[in-house]
């Protein structure tokens, strides 16, 4: 009985220590013969906004051409009327406001969408780089490695005149244990516990 108790501890322990990350490559990346490997063609990749701080710097089959008595607003489509409801719904401020939003994305406004684009290459491990030049070539931007960035990566200035607005997670919520919340949840289950017990 006593013998059998620690090869179980040692059987237990080697499952929770083992892991499945792969450690040396990525998976599927290089075939038998060290070759990288192309992905399957990849069909109706939605491209982000081409953020601008005026939109005469959007590409020309990106800038905005309203029917008349309508204005391009903030959100990038066309209305009647820019209303604060719509210009509160631009994409190139990634839903912050007040605060949370940075100085450099104050001043972006949207282009016109771009198409939905067929990379024919598509890699996995480097998808973002591979939309981003699917996108770039689909709205005609020539050398997009020097005169567009990333949202909060790279802003406008300098050689840089547009932004991708590729929108970082929401930042997680931050709690304190020590809240009404927190004190009432204790509480009441503190209570239940009692009742049990009792």
């Amino acid at each position: 009985m006593f013998g059998l108790l620690p090869r179980v501890v040692a059987v237990l322990a080697l499952l929770v220590t083992v892991s499945a990350f792969q450690l040396w490559h990525d998976v599927n990346r290089y075939d038998a013969h060290g070759n990288e490997c192309l992905y399957r063609e990849k069909s109706d990749v939605v491209c982000s906004r081409l953020c601008v701080t005026d939109l005469s710097s959007c590409p020309t089959s990106l800038q905005p051409s309203c029917p008349d008595n309508q204005s391009f607003c903030a959100d990038g489509e066309c209305h009647d009327e820019c209303t604060d409801d719509i210009q509160a719904q631009n994409p190139c401020h990634c839903s912050r406001s007040g605060n949370k939003l940075p100085s450099e994305a104050q001043n972006l406004v949207p282009c016109l969408t771009i198409p939905n684009v067929t990379i024919q290459q598509f890699h996995a491990w480097n998808s973002e780089e591979d939309i981003r030049i699917a996108c770039g070539a689909e709205a005609n931007i020539t050398d997009q490695s020097k005169t567009v960035g990333v949202w909060d990566k790279n802003w406008i200035g300098g050689d840089i005149e547009a932004v991708w607005a590729e929108c970082p997670a929401a930042p997680t919520p931050n709690y304190k244990y020590n809240e009404s919340y927190w004190i009432a949840t204790y509480a009441v289950n503190g209570a239940l516990a009692l009742l049990i017990l009792v």
